[in-house]
C-alpha cells in the first residue's frame, strides 16, 4: 500500500512543482539561453531518471541517536521533473525508505519489538551560480514527508561541483529538524552530508558520508551525535533506468 501511495504522490508531485523552462525564439538555439555547467551536464547524463537502491550486500545496519538505536534501513531514491532556466537548474528527489528502528539494552541488544519508521520523501532541489565565488550553490526543501509532518517546508543549503569526474554535492546543517530517538521519543537535530556520484563498469555510484547533530532549540549550538555514516546507492546505465 506505501509503494501504490508514493507513485500517487510522486504523479501529483512531478506535475504540481511548475518548471521555469526558457521560451525558445525563432533563431536562438536553446543553448545561447539556457543555464549551462558541467555538474548539470553530469546529472543529465548519468542522474536524470535513473533509479538507485542500495546493493544488495550493503550493509544495512545504521546506529542512531549515539549508539542507543540500531536501525535496519532500505532505501530507493529517483532524480526526476527537471527544469532549467537561464538563471539556473532544479529537480525533484523521490525515496522511498524502509525502516526499523530498536532501542539497544546495557548490553548492546536489540530491545523487541522494532518502531516502523518506514517514510515516503519528496524534496525540491534547486541550484544557481553564485554572484561572488562562480560556484554552483542551492538550496533543497521538503516537499512530501509522511511521517513526521513537521518537515514538510524544511529547508537546507547545498554546494555542487565536479571533482574530477566525480561529482560532490555538499549538504550544510542547519536550523533543525524532528529526529527520531530512542524510546520512540523526538528531539532537535540537524545533519551534515558529503555525497559523491561516479561512474564505474556501467553503474552509478552515489556515496554519502552523513553526520548528525543534537541542535540547542534556543541558541542554535550544534553538538556532534557519535560518528559519521557511509552509505551507498547504485543505479544501472541504460536505457529506460
Amino acid at each position: 500500500m506505501k509503494t501504490k501511495a508514493f507513485l500517487g504522490v510522486v504523479c501529483v508531485l512531478l506535475f504540481a512543482v511548475p518548471g521555469i523552462l526558457a521560451q525558445n525564439t525563432e533563431g536562438t538555439k536553446p543553448q545561447d539561453i539556457l543555464f549551462s555547467a558541467p555538474e548539470l551536464d553530469f546529472f543529465c547524463r548519468y542522474m536524470l531518471n535513473k533509479e538507485f537502491s542500495m546493493p544488495a550486500d550493503a550493509v544495512k545496519i545504521r546506529q542512531r541517536d549515539g549508539g542507543k538505536v540500531e536501525s535496519d534501513v532500505d532505501s530507493i531514491v529517483r532524480y526526476a521533473n527537471l527544469a532549467v532556466s537561464p538563471e539556473g537548474f532544479s529537480y525533484n528527489v523521490l525515496a522511498v525508505i524502509k525502516r526499523t528502528d530498536y532501542d539497544l539494552d546495557a548490553a548492546g541488544k536489540r530491545i523487541l519489538p522494532g518502531r516502523n519508521m518506514d517514510r515516503t520523501l519528496v524534496s525540491r532541489h534547486k541550484f544557481g551560480r553564485s554572484k561572488s565565488t562562480g560556484k554552483i550553490v542551492g538550496h533543497r526543501e521538503i516537499l512530501y514527508d509522511d511521517s513526521l509532518g513537521s518537515n514538510f517546508g524544511m529547508t537546507g543549503n547545498m554546494i555542487l561541483f565536479m571533482e574530477g569526474d566525480t561529482l560532490v554535492n555538499l549538504f550544510l546543517p542547519g536550523g533543525y529538524t524532528d529526529y527520531a530517538a530512542a524510546e520512540g521519543k523526538y528531539k532537535p537535530a540537524t545533519n551534515s552530508a558529503r555525497a559523491e556520484i561516479s561512474v564505474k563498469d556501467g553503474k552509478v555510484f552515489r556515496t554519502s558520508v552523513s553526520e548528525t547533530f543534537d541542535v540547542d532549540p534556543e541558541t542554535l549550538k550544534m553538538t556532534p551525535i557519535g560518528g559519521s555514516t557511509t552509505g551507498t546507492l547504485v543505479a544501472e546505465i541504460g536505457e529506460g533506468k
